[in-house]
């Protein structure tokens, strides 16, 4: 094998080579590779930084849900007391007014049987009269 001045050219361009190529192909080819590394994490940390952010606002949304359910409940609880309320305000009115209304026909059925009775017993009266007077022939 012989050594010859070739192999000390081919040396220099071979260093010549790098130290041209390192900045302008190799130093531009990492910087692309770094950035789209970064590009490539910095998405994957900004998607679990809005899963956490979602699993966050999902919890107050569901916390608020909640609240509102129970105020819901609390709202649909009073009306209905309310409305049993004006029920019962609504048949003690009625059975006072059907009280009332019973006491007054009980009085005039009392009424009507007192004229009646005494209607009857003038009747009564009478009818005895008339058969005193048929049966003895004179008035008693």
């Amino acid at each position: 094998m012989e050594l010859n001045a070739t192999i000390f050219i081919q040396a220099v361009i071979l260093i010549a080579l790098m130290l041209w190529l390192s900045p302008m192909l190799f130093g531009p080819a990492l910087r692309l590779f770094d950035e789209r590394d970064k590009r490539i994490h910095g998405a994957a940390e900004e998607t679990k930084r809005q899963l956490s952010s979602a699993s966050e606002k999902s919890v107050v949304v569901e916390q608020r849900l909640q609240a509102a359910q129970a105020e819901a409940r609390g709202v649909l609880a009073g009306l209905r007391d309310k409305a049993q309320q004006n029920e019962r305000t609504l048949i003690e009115t009625a059975r006072a007014d059907a009280g009332k209304r019973l006491d007054g026909a009980r009085a005039e059925l009392a009424t009507a049987t007192d004229e009646a009775r005494k209607a009857l017993e003038a009747d009564a009266a009478a009818m005895a009269d008339d058969i005193v007077k048929k049966i003895l022939g004179r008035v008693a």
